[in-house]
């Protein structure tokens, strides 16, 4: 099926479900944490009959809307400022900050409106690791006998479709570079990533590549620093990257708080990499990032190697 026709057959069975879900999107996390979960979110929604509706005006990678601030629409979106403040990912984590009114309000709030879960109602459901060896028929979407990577690449394909703003924007960045026709996808982690797992060492991600390979490389990484040891390190190879002088390791706390242009421009960078890297002759990273499990998903399972884990739920 195309991607538009897929679209619109997305939008018709979700729908169709009588019980309701209203996801939040870019509560706390990185957007690739986000979008990641909302997949997930999206596909479970899909196999238990329940209709998916998206709450992002507050997404912390956002600039005035949320999600359309980049993307087309795909499903209905509410604007309740009610999912700001009681709608969460992790029930857990709040658990201790709702009293017994709060609650109450809650459960009034679903009711005259029709909802019957917030996020955190579903949220351990949906990221339940055992959905990973599940297999997964979805025919109106031209899901059959589908991994749970296979099914997450066909919802990725419903949803990924910039506005036509961001599409020009993007098409112009990737331009820019000139990249070739050939080349090889890194994802290299700096920043804060150091918080949840030890760094890995760029020469690991270089003993990957065969002989065979033209010497083009396309690198994604929050930190300049990488790029100029890559440079002396490996002059025989052609060295394109987004990244900028400047940048010098992501933080995502010290990231929310920036100026709304510079998270815009930010994401735009960020897409446009994730893009070129989908595109790339072979994918090296780390799935226990949140962009090498998205790209774990979107792509094929051939073009991808993790240097840390197995492809799973992250």
């Amino acid at each position: 099926m195309e991607e538009t026709c897929l679209k619109q057959q997305y939008y018709i069975l979700n729908k169709s479900f009588k019980k309701k879900l209203v996801f939040h999107l870019g509560f706390d996390a990185g957007f690739f944490s986000e979008y990641n979960n909302m997949i997930l979110a999206m596909l479970y929604c899909l196999t238990e009959k329940i209709q998916f509706v998206l709450y992002s005006k507050d997404a912390n990678f956002g600039y005035e809307k949320g999600w359309t601030d980049y993307f087309l629409p795909f499903c209905d979106e509410i604007s309740d400022d009610f999912n700001k403040k009681y709608n969460f990912r992790d029930y857990e984590f709040f658990r201790q900050k709702l009293n017994k009114k709060d609650k109450l309000k809650i459960r009034f709030h679903k009711l005259i409106h029709g909802i019957d879960f917030f996020t955190q109602d579903l949220w351990l459901l949906i990221r339940d690791r055992e959905h990973e060896k599940k297999v997964y028929n979805i025919p109106e979407l031209g899901i059959k006998d589908s991994s749970l990577r296979d099914a997450c690449r066909s919802l990725i394909n419903i949803t990924w479709e910039y506005n036509p703003i961001v599409k020009t924007l993007i098409k112009d960045k990737i331009n820019s570079l000139n990249l070739p026709d050939e080349y090889i996808g890194f994802h290299i982690r700096r920043g804060d990533k150091v918080v949840e797992q030890e760094l890995i060492d760029i020469s690991a991600y270089f003993q990957k590549i065969e002989e065979t390979f033209k010497k083009n490389a396309f690198i994604l990484t929050d930190d300049y620093r990488v790029i100029s040891e890559i440079r002396e390190k490996y002059p025989q190879w052609n060295i394109y990257t987004l990244c900028k002088e400047t940048e010098i390791g992501y933080n995502h706390a010290n990231f929310k708080r920036g100026d709304k242009a510079v998270i815009r421009d930010s994401h735009i960078n960020l897409f446009a990499s994730l893009d070129i890297l989908s595109l790339s002759q072979c994918f090296i990273g780390t799935f226990g990032s949140n962009p090498g499990m998205f790209l774990g998903m979107r792509t094929t399972q051939g073009k991808c190697i993790s240097l840390d884990v197995d492809w799973q739920i992250w």
